[in-house]
């Protein structure tokens, strides 16, 4: 065998190897700043809501659009998408644990608020306490 026929499938396999599938940092947005991932839910009475993903509870997500903080409950969200990602929520029912899990890791606060981070958020904003979407 020449070394040329050798050297064939060594170049082949490195060429498969060097592809990328799926998300890059480079081309993931929440890769290149603090941001959370953006979200993008219907409620229950057919509300429209687009905002940054601020934080993952127990009782709802806390989203941000820029000038109010607001928590959404899971029991009045219809549906919701975000950004860049296969995660979607539907039907008012709160997501299972290991999807809970990946929301807030791409989250802008995977950890959670603590009160007086979230006094300073809402400070920024000009609330005196967290808005809530009602069904």
């Amino acid at each position: 065998m020449t070394a040329t026929r050798r050297a064939l499938p060594l170049g082949l396999a490195l060429v498969a190897l060097s592809c990328v599938f799926g998300q890059s940092v480079v081309t993931y947005d929440p890769a290149h700043s603090p941001r959370g991932v953006t979200a993008t839910m219907r409620t229950s009475s057919g509300r429209h809501l687009t905002g940054e993903l601020i934080e993952v509870r127990d009782a709802g997500l806390v989203v941000g659009n820029g000038t109010t903080i607001v928590l959404v409950p899971y029991a009045v969200i219809r549906s919701a998408a975000f950004a860049q990602t296969s995660l979607f929520l539907e039907k008012g029912r709160a997501p299972d644990v290991s999807t809970r899990g990946k929301l807030r890791l791409l989250s802008r606060f995977p950890q959670g608020l603590s009160p007086a981070l979230l006094q300073q958020l809402l400070d920024a904003h000009g609330q005196s306490e967290l808005a809530t979407v009602a069904p």
